[in-house]
């Protein structure tokens, strides 16, 4: 099972965005862990290059009942780290956590010291089996 959202553009030093990717429940299949996070970069997309201490986070947590559970992974765009159009960035796995029928995953972005504007369309794919 695969939940892909799409992130909206943010400000440099913005208010966190939190878009919701989905809800857990359990199908046809016997897993209920994450085991990729995917950072995808849309065509047309400008090149973004990571700073040091001015940049963003992007974070997949589970939530359960509105209270937050776990980070499953986190990926900060700091030096070293370009997104450019048609490419995939990976997020490293952080928890294991075990998904339970009603869980929300989400993803939020976050602006660290003086942040570094995210232009919208960059999406996030959490694959769980």
């Amino acid at each position: 099972m695969i939940y892909t959202v799409t992130l909206p553009a943010q400000a440099a030093a913005g208010a966190d965005a939190v878009v919701v990717a989905g809800v857990y429940s359990q199908a046809f299949y016997s897993g209920d862990t994450v085991t990729d996070l995917q950072l995808i970069v849309p065509a047309g997309y400008p090149t973004t290059t990571g700073g040091g201490t001015n940049n963003a986070t992007v974070s997949v947590r589970q939530l359960r009942l509105g209270v937050p559970v776990a980070t499953l992974g986190t990926l900060t765009l700091d030096a070293g780290i370009t997104l450019s159009a048609e490419t995939a960035v990976t997020i490293p796995v952080g928890a294991q956590q075990i998904l339970q029928p009603g869980d929300i995953l989400d993803v939020q972005l976050h602006q660290n010291g003086a942040g570094q504007a995210i232009p919208a369309g960059l999406m996030v794919s959490t694959f769980v089996s």
